[in-house]
Parts: structure tokens; C-alpha cells; sequence
């Protein structure tokens, strides 16, 4: 009995004009959008292997090692996921590359009021949009009536005066409507991966295959939800309008309120401290450390003559007599340790606002968890690599590799002491730095004597320099949407359950 009625309600609800314009809708949707999507990747992807190698090219070109520390030539870079064309999330709107040096310590490059979630972010276009909003009111408006439509029309009673159980009534439409919106789902994933294996520079690994099941595995799970909401709207009224009305509710409250109504009540609950009080916190401690640094200097002052050479794009270095290389080894040994202390120190003390940022928002997602859409939505930006964890997850791998150059560079220098951290060349003549020093000097002399400085110095050997490998790993993102896929399934039995009891109790007159 329940496979006659499945059959009978699935090839009524594949012949109505909705399914019709739904499943047509998402198809030439994802036919659109996707290509330019997946266009969009390709050109970051580009932006992203040319920036990576532009900077091996300029660290080659580095002539002595405090070059890599000054931050001006020393990028990292997060390498751009083929799934962001499923889910942007966040990670559009904070930047994609970090400076290494001692001066500063890796930080989300966006503003951080950019990731607070009291300022609500308007969707992006990404294929996830199609799910949440085409496919999920096609899923209710499928199952919005399927009881009440019944009564309405005097078939309802008819039905169950035959013998038909109630139970075997309501499983048969269950699996007649996941039946007939499992169609728009795949022909939607379908048409989306055809267009990734014609597209070049696309290369699926096994590990991909897997986010693209669990994926698909999700939006299953959530348009079973929101069939479900309307099955339970329809076992609720009477009439056909009435349960239409209670689905669009569910709908809006679930895609518009309850997001953002949590948005609120976490910014309310946990409300972010008074800027003024970190940027006081700050000037107290670059005053401490400015006296600090002024009573080592004392110690260890300038001496000798130095000329400074920048050949733009971060390439500095200097030309120094024996006693002002004397001098800076014994300055860099004491005051570069030092600067690295004072930035670390500072960075703690800046850091918390955007930690309790981040808190903000891991709490604003918890009290979401009531919203199948919000939960959905977590599982496909995890997946894609593009929500603040995996932002997060960047940014501490590129703190890790500055202090991984730190080390390198202070075991090449000992301890940023030995000439080659700032000259490339052995002790020049004082009286020689003094006359290039002189503004009396031939301007044309000393752009000659430059030039020919410059030709003789000779970059720096980097064969063992630490590269930058990070990439966002498969197994902690599948294990981080375990939490949103298991609630999802809960959500799915406890609406089924519902269902089922307001239908035993159910008036068919």
C-alpha cells in the first residue's frame, strides 16, 4: 500500500506546474551561475600562483637576511578552494594574504568590524542560495498541502474509509515528495560538476569527492527539512491557504529571523568592549617600551659611517665602515630580540578584540542551530574552506612560519649579530662613505658609485629557506560539519514525529 501511494503522489507532484517552473528554475539557475563562479576561481587561482611566485622571485633577489623580516616583500598567501563556488561565507570579505615580518604579527587583513556579527551581511551569490532559497520553497510548497488539500477536496476521508492506515498514508506522501525533490538536487549537483570537469585548471582529487558527497549528502538532509516543516504545516490546518500561510512563516522566520535575531542577542549578551580602552592599553605599552628601547640604545649606540641602499620592492640593505658594523652587531644582537618581545606583547593586547570577534560569532552560530537554513548553511562553508575557522586556521599557520623565518634567520645571523643580516659587504673605507656622504659630492658620482655597489652584491643563499605549505585540511572540516549534519538528522525524525502525531489526531471531516 505504500508503494501504490508513493508511486501515485510522486507522479502527481512531477506533473504540477510548480515542480515544473522549481526544477526548471535551479537548473538554468546553476547552468548561469556556475560558470561564472567557477571563471571567478580560475582568475583568483591565477591571482594566487602569481603571487606566490612573485614573491619566491623577490626573496630570491634578497641580498641579506633582514630583507625577509621588514615585511615588505614577504607574502603569504591562502590558496583559493574550487568549493567557494558552492559557499563564500566570510571568507571574501577578509584578505588572502599576510605580511611576514617582525614588525607585525599575521592578522586578518580585513577591518575586523567586517567579521562582527552585529553587522549583518547580505548573502553573496554562491550555489548554496539556490538550495537555500529555490529549492527549499520548492520543498514546502510540495508539501504544504499534501494533507490539507486531501480534506479540502474529500479524498482525505475517502482514503482512510478504505482501509488505508494513517501511517501508511503519511509515509507514502513522505517519500513521494523527498522522491520528487531528490530530482531538482541532482540535476542541480550534476550540471555543477559536469561544468568543473570541463573547466580547466579544475583537478577533483579523491578528497574532494568526498566534500562533494557530504555535500550532497547535506542538502538532502536539509531539503528533507523543510519538507518536513511543510508536511507538519499541513497536518496542522485545515485548509490549503491556511497551511501555505504557516510555511512561508516557517520560512521567513528560519531564513531572516532567527539569524539575525541571534545576531543581536549575542552582540547584546556579550557586547564588545570600548575601543578607546585597547588603544589606551597600547599607548601605555609603546611608551614602556619606548624607554626601554631608549636605555638600551644607550648602551650600544651609533657609531661609524653607513650608507642605506633600496632598490625598491623591499630590496634595502646597507654600506657600512668597520666601526658602524661593529656597532650594529651589537645593537641588532640586543634590540632586534627586543622589538620582537615588544610586537608580540602589543599583539596580545590587540588580538582580544578580534578573539572576542570570533567568540561572538561561534555563539551567534550556536543559538542559529535552530534554523535548518543557518545549519546548512555551516556545513557548506565548512566544507568549502570558506568560514572563520578556516580563516582562523590560515592565519595562525602563517604566525607559526613567521616565528619558523624568525628562527632561521637567527640561526643563519647569530641571533641577527653577524654582518650579513644587514651588508652585503665586508667594511668600506670611512673616508670614502664620508665623501658620498657629503652633499658637496658630484650627484653623478655617487649614483655611479652606487650602481657599481649594487652590481657587486650578490643575493643570499636560500636552498634551506622555509617554505609556506599551508592548505586547509579535508579531515578537520568533514569533522567540524559532523555536529550540523547529525542536528539536521535529529531535526528531520523529531519533524517526522510531529507530523505523525498531529496526523493520528488529525479531523478528516
Amino acid at each position: 500500500m505504500v508503494l501504490e501511494i508513493t508511486k501515485k503522489e510522486f507522479l502527481l507532484n512531477v506533473m504540477t506546474f510548480k515542480f515544473a517552473v522549481g526544477t526548471i528554475l535551479c537548473v538554468v539557475l546553476m547552468a548561469v551561475f556556475m560558470p561564472v563562479l567557477v571563471n571567478d576561481y580560475q582568475q583568483r587561482l591565477k591571482d594566487y600562483n602569481t603571487n606566490v611566485s612573485a614573491t619566491q622571485k623577490q626573496l630570491q633577489k634578497a641580498k641579506v637576511y633582514e630583507t625577509l623580516l621588514l615585511g615588505w616583500n614577504h607574502f603569504v598567501y591562502r590558496p583559493p578552494t574550487i568549493f567557494s563556488t558552492f559557499s563564500k561565507d566570510i571568507a571574501h570579505q577578509v584578505g588572502d594574504s599576510v605580511a611576514i615580518g617582525y614588525f607585525r604579527i599575521p592578522e586578518l587583513s580585513a577591518g575586523i568590524k567586517e567579521i562582527n556579527p552585529y553587522i549583518s551581511i547580505l548573502p553573496t551569490l554562491d550555489i548554496s542560495l539556490i538550495f537555500k532559497i529555490i529549492i527549499s520553497v520548492l520543498a514546502l510548497l510540495v508539501a504544504c498541502d499534501v494533507i490539507s488539500n486531501e480534506r479540502e477536496q474529500g479524498t482525505l476521508k475517502l482514503m482512510l474509509s478504505a482501509g488505508v492506515a494513517r501511517h501508511q498514508l503519511l509515509t507514502g506522501k513522505l517519500l513521494a515528495g523527498l522522491m520528487t525533490l531528490f530530482i531538482p538536487i541532482t540535476m542541480a549537483f550534476v550540471i555543477g560538476l559536469m561544468i568543473w570537469q570541463f573547466s580547466p585548471m579544475i583537478d577533483l582529487t579523491g578528497a574532494d569527492w568526498a566534500r562533494i558527497a557530504i555535500l550532497y549528502l547535506a542538502s538532502l538532509l536539509f531539503i528533507s527539512v523543510m519538507y518536513h516543516f511543510g508536511l507538519f504545516a499541513s497536518c496542522l490546518t485545515k485548509r490549503s491557504s491556511a497551511s501555505l500561510l504557516l510555511t512561508l512563516f516557517f520560512w521567513m522566520f528560519f531564513i531572516v529571523v532567527l539569524p539575525n535575531a541571534s545576531l543581536q542577542f549575542v552582540t547584546y549578551l556579550r557586547p564588545l568592549g570600548p575601543e578607546d580602552t585597547i588603544d589606551e592599553q597600547v599607548k601605555e605599552i609603546r611608551e614602556r617600551q619606548q624607554k626601554e628601547s631608549q636605555e638600551l640604545e644607550k648602551q650600544v649606540p651609533w657609531k661609524g659611517e653607513t650608507i642605506d641602499i633600496d632598490e625598491g620592492m623591499g630590496l634595502y640593505y646597507s654600506i657600512c665602515d668597520q666601526e658602524a658594523i661593529e656597532a650594529r652587531q651589537k645593537r641588532n644582537a640586543v634590540l632586534k630580540p627586543q622589538s620582537i618581545r615588544h610586537v608580540e606583547e602589543r599583539w596580545k593586547v590587540q588580538h582580544t578584540t578580534t578573539e572576542h570577534l570570533f567568540k561572538q560569532k561561534r555563539l551567534s552560530d550556536a543559538f542559529s542551530w535552530a534554523s535548518p537554513i543557518s545549519l546548512y548553511g555551516s556545513i557548506t562553508s565548512t566544507l568549502a574552506g570558506t568560514d572563520a575557522s578556516n580563516c582562523e586556521d590560515f592565519i595562525k599557520a602563517a604566525r607559526e612560519y613567521r616565528l619558523e623565518v624568525i628562527d632561521y634567520i637567527r640561526s643563519k645571523t647569530d641571533n641577527f649579530s653577524l654582518p650579513c643580516f644587514f651588508t652585503p659587504f665586508d667594511a668600506v673605507d670611512t673616508q670614502i662613505i664620508k665623501k658620498y656622504n657629503d652633499p658637496k659630492t658630484d650627484a653623478k658620482d655617487v649614483e655611479k658609485w652606487k650602481e657599481l655597489k649594487q652590481a657587486q652584491a650578490k643575493p643570499i643563499n636560500l636552498e634551506d629557506f622555509p617554505p609556506f605549505a599551508w592548505k586547509p585540511d579535508v579531515r578537520t572540516a568533514i569533522a567540524r560539519t559532523i555536529p550540523s549534519l547529525s542536528a539536521l538528522f535529529i531535526i528531520n525524525v523529531l519533524l517526522f514525529l510531529f507530523s505523525f502525531v498531529a496526523f493520528q489526531k488529525y479531523d478528516v471531516r
